[in-house]
């Protein structure tokens, strides 16, 4: 399991304040809040549909 972005499926997440657990940030769409563990199969699927998110707008 990984760390990965809900809105985009990105693995470039970090941990940015140690003394809240639940607080990430994604480099790549610069989503900041908790985030979910999951394998890459999950990913492809939550990065497919953020963009074609990204298309509709």
């Amino acid at each position: 399991m990984r760390k990965i972005c809900p809105r985009c499926g990105s693995h470039n997440v970090k941990w940015i304040i140690p003394q809240n657990w639940s607080q990430w940030i994604c480099y790549d769409c610069d989503y900041t809040d908790p985030i979910i563990e999951g394998n890459q199969e999950l990913a492809d699927e939550i990065h497919e549909s953020y963009m074609e998110s990204q298309k509709d707008e």
